[in-house]
């Protein structure tokens, strides 16, 4: 998962640069569009790592204590 969590940091740091772009910008710039769009689909990955990382997790829980209650 390790490597899951750069990915994941990879992306917050990729989503805050294109904030700071988007938010330099003039509000009439076509481009300012491009960026927020570009800066939530980061986001948005980052979530969804951290998401699935977290139902693994879950996951994993769940089948050991069951496999504990078995026993």
């Amino acid at each position: 998962m390790t490597g899951r969590h750069s990915v994941a940091r990879d992306e917050l740091n990729k989503f805050k640069t294109l904030l700071g772009q988007y938010g330099e910008l003039d509000s009439k710039d076509e481009r300012c569009n491009a960026f927020l769009h570009q800066a939530l689909g980061r986001l948005g990955s980052s979530i969804d790592l951290i998401l699935k990382d977290i139902e693994r997790i879950n996951d994993e829980r769940s089948s050991a204590q069951s496999g504990g209650q078995e026993g």
